[in-house]
């Protein structure tokens, strides 16, 4: 009765956190047009990601337990190296930018300003890397490929 209910927390807020980026992107593809109101749903959006991304990693964790799979499995080491790999692109390139956003927006930006960091190419890089990275996690977690070609079998 537990897995299944840490396997629907799991997929569901994994699920609803990268729908969340996803509507992200689409704000700021309207805020670029110098609307702060789109912008500032944006950032409220990729919070919510995040928290829900969080909420999925931890479910993940507790069905890794529940489901008795030991931690050197190849396609788990590849998804922890993926999620690494995630979390470094977002601190480089996501968080620094969401920062600088959120202290102009709170400081009335003007159309010019909102437009230019809803435009900003390396945030925008970043923010579609982790959505694609997770995009990766969530394969490597539904396939579970055993990666024999690469071990020589």
């Amino acid at each position: 009765m537990l897995y299944p209910t840490a396997l629907m927390i799991h997929a569901g807020a994994t699920l609803a956190a990268l729908l969340s980026f996803v509507a992200g992107e689409l704000l700021l593809a309207i805020a670029r047009k110098g609307r702060s109101r789109p912008a500032r749903m944006a950032l409220r959006a990729g919070r919510l990601a995040h928290l829900l991304l969080n909420l999925g990693v931890l479910a993940g964790i507790a069905l890794v337990f529940l489901g008795g799979w030991p931690l050197w499995t190849p396609w788990l080491l590849a998804a922890f190296a993926v999620i690494a790999a995630a979390m470094v692109v977002r601190s480089e390139f996501v968080a620094p930018w969401e920062s600088r956003v959120e202290s102009a927006l709170g400081g009335k930006a003007s159309d010019e300003q909102v437009g230019a960091f809803a435009s900003e190419g390396s945030a925008f890089v970043g923010r579609v890397s982790v959505i694609a990275l997770f995009g990766v996690v969530a394969a490597l977690m539904t396939m579970k490929p055993s990666f024999a070609l690469l071990a020589g079998g």
